[in-house]
Order: C-alpha cells, then structure tokens, then sequence
C-alpha cells in the first residue's frame, strides 16, 4: 500500500514493544503481548489463567452446533476472566461493538477457524503453523519497509496522507464532491452512473461496478435494481461512534503511570463493567513522531457504540467533558488543568457490526447480485472485508483481482 501510493518514505510505525493497558479494578494493568506472557501478568487471577490454558487445549466444552458470538465462543474456550478482560475491552475497542452480538465466526474469523481445523485453539495454531512451513513462502518485495516486530502504522501527517496521495496518482480520474444518485441498467449489460456534480449532473457509463460505500446508502442505489439485494445491505447495523482528541501538559499526567518520566504504550481500553464511558484511548504522541510539541501528550479518545448510542445526542463540549472525566479517573491527575480539545469528530453510523448472521446476510446480497441481469456489479468497503485498515487494503487488492477477472472474460464475449 505505501509503496503503490508512492509513500514508503512517509511510513512511521509505532514501538512494537509499546505496551498496551486494560483499566481493571481502579488500575491500569498491561496486557500479555502474546500467550508466553501471560503468566506474568496481573490482569487475570491464577485460577484464570489455568482456566484459558486448559481451554486453549481443548478442556473445554464443545461447539454448541449453532453460530457463537465472541462472548460465547471465549467463555466456552478461555474462561470468563479472559473474556471480561481482555476479549471484552477489546471488542470495544476495535468494532465499538456489543461481543455479546458480535459473530465469532465473522468478526474474528482466523481465530474461530483454529478450533475448526485442530479441534482446540492451540490444536488449530499448530496445524497452522505446520501447514505453513510446508507452503512456499511467497517472496517479500524488497522496497517494504521492515518493522522490528508486529506494530502499528500511520503517516508522517496522519492518515489522510494516503488518500491524497491515491487521488494525485490517479489524477483526473478523481473525481471530488460527485454525489452518485442512481444506477440503471443498459441494454448492452453495461451499467448508467447519475452523479450530481459541482457542474450539475453528469452521467458515466461502465461495465463493472465496485461499490465501497456504506451498505445502508448502497441499499437505497439498489433498491430499483433489486429488492433482495437492497433488503440483504439494509439490516447492517452502525452505531454511532466519536472521536476526541484532546492534549495535556506532560505533567499532567499520573506519575504511576510513567514509565522512565514518559508517557510510553500504544493505549488502554475500558471494559464495559468498570464503569467509565470513553471505550479507549491511543496515546498518539507516544506511539508517532511529531504529533505534540515539546512537554505535551496527545491523547485520541473514542467514546459510544453499541452499548452506548446515546453518545449521538450530546454536543461536543459534552464528549470532551466526559472523555476528560474519565481520563481523570485513570491517567491524568485530578487537579491538572483544562485539556486543549483539539477535535471532536462524531459518526452518527460509524463501524459495521459483524453481528451473529452477517456472513449469511452478506452473502444474500452477493447472490443476489450475481444474477446474470447484474454481472459486473461488486461489493467492497469494510462491512464486506473486516473493518481494520489493513483487512480494508487486502480488501480492495481482492475486489481488484474480481473485477479484473470479470473484465478479462467480458472481453472475449
């Protein structure tokens, strides 16, 4: 991705050894970065981590035969302690999402196929493994960048760097603040585009369609062209979800929480049950260079959800009064000063819920495209791939291929 967009040299990645932090029980406590770890950690009782040792070997009970969502598929395998504390916070953290909703088999699908494949989650890791040392491993491109350990990335101005750089590669095929309206079908199979535009409406015609937009606002394109398809992208859920980034002076923040004098870790995340209402926060000055000035954090907070939609009908003072409410109950001290509150962004429908049954309904909408009437059309976006950037890029990388394949066919029609 950041070799095509021409941004190798922009590319910053975050410490892999940045630890992350779960607020548990009035402390903030570091999570194990991977299952060696855990043992020495203070998370989980010892009760607990015996319960997630013997389960991830299968000492557990079996599938229930009907489609789990996370929480039920990690009490079953690893116990109530790793799903109240780390699987929890977690699912909040990445999805805003309700794991008691959530599709294991969706949502976290690598890790609900290990215990399909080897009977037990470690079971399925070592056949895993064993599977993959006897496949050729594909060459790396030399031009990548090589990160010290599994890490996090962004741009040396932020991620909107990447976007640009996409529609300067592509120039004039960038088309900005066109509004698609509608889409009809040609006689020739191909597919009428209706845009308004800043010059008034414009009209494309193509031979394939990707549609990367939201599934609700594809849902109401489609609708003239088929129900079941618009019917299948309406029942995908997207709570409402904001960001808030605020800064403090270093000194704000709690000496115990300081690692040699600084502000060190990827972040921490608030499970539900210990009562604060900002799902978590990235420490964004700690983990990129150049996003404070001298003696300042920056701190990037994300509030609401699933559990929380009620975030919606608050203004934005309101969001910044409650992130720093809780912020001061975990990481800042009490009595520090006002926060800067550098932006508040909120997303009335923001991250696609993997829920129990997306996979079902994602492929009814496929189907339902795939009639001989709609060849040509794809789906692609987040709710399609997997919501995180990187699932997003291999995403479009497969879309791509489709379309390419599809396109190399029609030629010879």
């Amino acid at each position: 991705m950041s070799v095509d967009s021409g941004l190798k040299d922009e590319l910053v990645l975050g410490d892999p050894d940045a630890p992350r932090f779960v607020f548990w029980k009035g402390k903030l406590r570091p999570v194990p970065a991977n299952p060696t770890d855990l043992p020495f950690f203070d998370l989980m009782s010892i009760g607990g981590k015996l319960r997630a040792g013997f389960g991830a070997l299968g000492i557990r009970p079996p599938p229930p035969g009907h489609e789990e969502s996370v929480e039920e598929f990690v009490r079953r395998n690893l116990g109530d302690e790793v799903f109240e504390r780390l699987i929890e916070p977690f699912c909040s953290g990445v999805y805003a999402g309700d794991p008691s909703k959530l599709s294991m088999k969706a949502a976290f699908g690598r890790v609900w196929k290990l215990e399909q494949i080897g009977g037990s989650i470690i079971g399925g890791t070592v056949k895993t493994i064993q599977e993959r040392n006897k496949a050729p491993k594909p060459s790396r491109d030399p031009r990548l960048p090589k990160p010290k350990g599994q890490t996090v990335g962004s741009f040396r101005k932020g991620l909107t760097m990447l976007p640009d750089a996409i529609s300067k590669r592509l120039g004039s095929n960038v088309k900005l603040s066109w509004k698609l309206t509608s889409i009809s079908k040609l006689d020739n199979q191909g597919y009428k585009l209706t845009y308004e535009t800043p010059e008034g409406l414009a009209s494309v015609q193509t031979k394939s369609v990707v549609m990367t937009i939201p599934s609700y606002t594809a849902s109401n394109l489609f609708r003239p062209l088929s129900d079941a398809a618009a019917d299948a992208l309406s029942k995908f859920y997207y709570p409402p979800v904001a960001a808030v980034t605020v800064s403090y002076p270093k000194e704000a923040i709690r000496a115990e929480c300081l690692i040699d004098g600084e502000l060190k870790g990827f972040g921490q995340l608030h499970p539900r049950s210990q009562g604060l209402e900002t799902l978590g926060t990235i420490y964004s000055s700690s983990l990129f260079p150049n996003r404070a000035p001298p003696g300042r954090v920056l701190l990037l907070n994300y509030i609401g959800g699933a559990t929380n939609p009620g975030i919606k009908f608050k203004t934005h003072s309101e969001l910044v009064e409650a992130v720093d409410g809780d912020l001061r109950k975990v990481l800042v001290n009490p009595r520090a000063k006002e926060p800067l509150a550098l932006g508040v962004r909120v997303w009335p429908q923001a991250i696609p819920q993997f829920l129990v049954g997306h996979l079902d309904i994602l492929e009814s909408a496929k189907s339902a495209l795939r009639d001989i009437e709609f060849q040509g059309m794809f789906l692609g976006g987040n709710y399609v791939s997997g919501v995180a950037l990187g699932r997003c890029v291999e995403g479009a990388y497969e879309v791509a291929a489709e379309v390419s394949d599809f396109l190399s066919q029609y030629a010879y029609k």
